[in-house]
């Protein structure tokens, strides 16, 4: 009765567990115009989910992920973006140090007619001149040339930054996800063990030389060892996606 009792126990603690992830889950489903979705409590994964050769198939390459991350990475496209735009920036700065020379030219008579045949434009009657501007202090635009380039100088730094934060992720769960796998590889073989010695154990009981304790007790040890095995199979793929996710292939 008492290891009925923890059996019940575990499964209404699992059921829960069940119900609030799906609550969670159903914050990112929406339907069609906007409306909100509520995931259903009859849905469960689907069946073939945990077969292991989906685990033992799936052999992703570490330096591609990395040369992925890289190159189509989110977050490192948005400091591209913002470099290109600090880069104009420090082009406009820059033009504001140079010398302004404007032309100016018009003709002081009125009703006159741009192209006519009077022939050369530069008579008594026109005004033309040049107009020559010079900053009298270029502190003030150097300031904001050398300002310019600091910041391009400060987005390089941090884009280095989140380049190596974003390697240092997909390594970690390339780790993961490589040491999962072995883990499921030695728990299968734990579980295949702890069944033949349950097998082994129900031979005796049926000659005589066990007891129905021992059985319990060798059962149970099935029993945690399949749960044990589910819950690493769903690490695994739970550590796909992450995988996934930390090379900014999740769209």
């Amino acid at each position: 009765m008492t290891q009925y009792q923890t059996f019940e126990f575990q499964k209404n603690e699992s059921w829960l567990r069940f119900l609030q992830q799906g609550l969670e889950l159903s914050v990112y489903l929406w339907q069609a115009n906007d409306i909100p979705y509520q995931l259903p409590e009859r849905i469960i994964p689907q069946q073939g989910w945990d077969n292991e050769n989906n685990i033992q198939n799936f052999n992703p390459n570490l330096n591609q992920l990395l040369a992925t991350a890289r190159e189509f990475h989110p977050e490192l496209q948005l400091y591209d973006q913002k470099l290109a735009i600090l880069d104009t920036d420090k082009k406009l700065k820059f033009q504001e140090l140079l010398p302004r020379l404007d032309f100016k030219y018009n003709r002081l008579s009125k009703d006159y007619y741009a192209y006519n045949s009077e022939g050369l434009w530069f008579q008594n009657n026109y005004q033309y001149g040049f107009k020559l501007e010079i900053p009298a202090l270029f502190s003030l635009g150097r300031g904001e040339y050398k300002k310019a380039k600091l910041n391009i100088e400060a987005t390089q730094i941090a884009q280095s930054q989140k380049s190596l934060s974003i390697d240092l992720k997909v390594k970690n769960y390339f780790n993961e996800l490589t040491t999962i796998k072995e883990q499921v590889k030695l728990q299968r073989s734990m579980l295949s063990n702890y069944d033949r010695l349950l097998k082994a154990e129900e031979t005796l009981f049926q000659n005589g030389e066990s007891s129905l304790f021992l059985i319990n007790t060798r059962e149970t040890k099935v029993l945690e060892s399949q749960r044990k095995m589910i819950e690493l199979k769903t690490y695994y793929y739970k550590t796909i996606y992450l995988l996934q996710w930390s090379a900014g292939m999740l769209k």
